[in-house]
């Protein structure tokens, strides 16, 4: 039974960066399990239904400056936020130039986990050869928490096709169709937005208010400009100045049919869009609130409003969690909250970390990559984590509970600066820092 001294799962930007990270730390013992034929996670666009990836028109939402790994600077020519095919292309290039595919098995699937007596993990998993078990003392997942799809049970009997956006891929299978989308966050704002261009009628059903921000302010992406109060101390400004600046550029909601959001703009995870808004007022989406219940073809909404769709398109996430972990993780499918300390460590598992599983607003991977740091800093023996971390991890959990609002949605949300800050302190203590062209310092 081959035997490595740290398994990690994904070939995603996070699992890339933590492989890196680890042999960086001179931990070369490393062995990395992708699902696919090929590394990339997501962002290896696939017309398949089955396999999870991004769909074809697909950007980032946070800009390049904030989306590339410090110390591996994306090409100057790329746009302030780069295509899907970019990004695959950006991940590819960070891969060869710090050797990371000699550690990747592709095709290599994991099926189960196990605590091994005395400590570490055993790991199977399924490549083309068949079923094989190997051991690892460490276990990083960094598979991210796009993968179990949250598809809500639709009140009466609705005829027409559903699918949910994981299963969307392109636009031009809709032409000339009527489609609901059903939900407010980035996917469904931008699918909704993409299919206005092909389809026959579009609406946007948007259960609750939801803060739609466009991505550039000032001709500027507005990551950049929000960077310009990322202090600590500059918190009650920001709140203030974020408040007064999407009432200045967006204006009432109720006049693109939307409701009002209330309370601090990012008590919510934000929409970062700039079409949607654009497609309601010009007559191309059409916006209306819950759906009350469906007869035939026919969608009524909680105003009391009806249409007829062909299409029913569920923007409606993810449950947390990860099946290969059954009984070694709680069940997270409806948490509001998780207890990680750092959103990465469990208190009572030493040996498993979780790399990538956050939701900030911006750029995961950057922060990934600090995550993947402090991860390597312990198992290299530059650090050590807290004895206390059952009270810390229940600090933050009070902390955030008081920020965001209680959802599986916000369940995994940081506060992108303050979070850096702390992950950059850990390494500093640990002597390895400070970080190069760190998210912290960007502007």
């Amino acid at each position: 039974m081959d035997h490595f001294r740290v398994c990690v799962v994904g070939a995603g930007p996070a699992g890339l960066t933590t492989v890196k990270n680890l042999a960086e730390m001179g931990i070369t013992d490393i062995v990395c399990h992708e699902a696919q034929g090929e590394t990339g996670g997501i962002w290896v666009f696939s017309d398949d239904p089955v396999r999870p990836s991004v769909y074809e028109t697909a950007h980032t939402i946070s800009s390049k400056r904030f989306s590339q790994f410090p110390d591996f600077p994306m090409p100057a020519d790329y746009p302030d936020y780069p295509s899907n095919s970019q990004i695959l292309d950006y991940m590819r290039a960070y891969e060869a130039h710090f050797g990371l595919g000699r550690y990747i098995r592709l095709n290599s699937r994991i099926t189960g986990v196990t605590a091994r007596d005395g400590g570490g993990w055993v790991i199977s998993y399924q490549d083309n050869s068949g079923h094989h078990t190997q051991t690892a003392d460490r276990l990083i997942v960094c598979s991210g928490h796009h993968r179990d799809p949250v598809t809500p049970e639709l009140p009466g009997d609705f005829a027409g096709e559903q699918l949910h956006t994981a299963r969307y891929k392109t636009a031009d299978r809709f032409a000339g169709k009527k489609v609901l989308v059903v939900g407010g966050g980035n996917s469904a704002c931008d699918i909704a937005a993409s299919l206005s261009r092909v389809a026959g009628q579009v609406t946007i059903s948007i259960r609750s208010p939801q803060v739609i921000v466009p991505k550039l302010v000032g001709g500027r992406p507005v990551d950049r400009q929000f960077a310009k109060l990322r202090k600590p101390q500059f918190r009650w400004a920001r709140d203030f100045l974020l408040k007064i600046g999407v009432s200045l550029l967006v204006g009432p909601y109720k006049n693109y049919g939307l409701q009002q959001p209330r309370g601090r703009v990012l008590s919510h995870h934000p929409t970062l869009n700039t079409e949607i808004l654009d497609r309601i007022r010009h007559g191309k989406v059409t916006a209306r609130p819950g759906i009350s219940f469906a007869t035939g073809r026919s969608v009524t909404f909680a105003d009391g409003t009806n249409a007829e769709f062909d299409v029913i398109i569920w923007a409606t996430g993810y449950r947390l969690g990860t099946a290969f972990l059954d009984g070694i993780c709680p069940d997270w499918s409806k948490a509001t909250q998780v207890p990680l300390y750092l959103k990465m460590m469990l208190e009572e598992v030493p040996d498993l970390y979780f790399i990538g599983f956050i939701q900030p607003v911006g750029c995961i991977w950057v922060l990934a990559d600090l995550q993947a740091k402090v991860a390597a800093a312990e198992i290299s023996g530059h650090w050590t984590r807290p004895d206390d971390l059952a009270v810390l991890i229940e600090r933050d959990n009070r902390r955030d509970a008081k920020r965001y609002k209680a959802s599986p949605r916000h369940a995994l949300q940081v506060e992108t600066y303050e979070y850096c800050a702390e992950l950059e302190t850990i390494l500093t203590a640990a002597g390895i820092g400070p970080q190069p062209l760190s998210i912290a310092r960007r502007v």
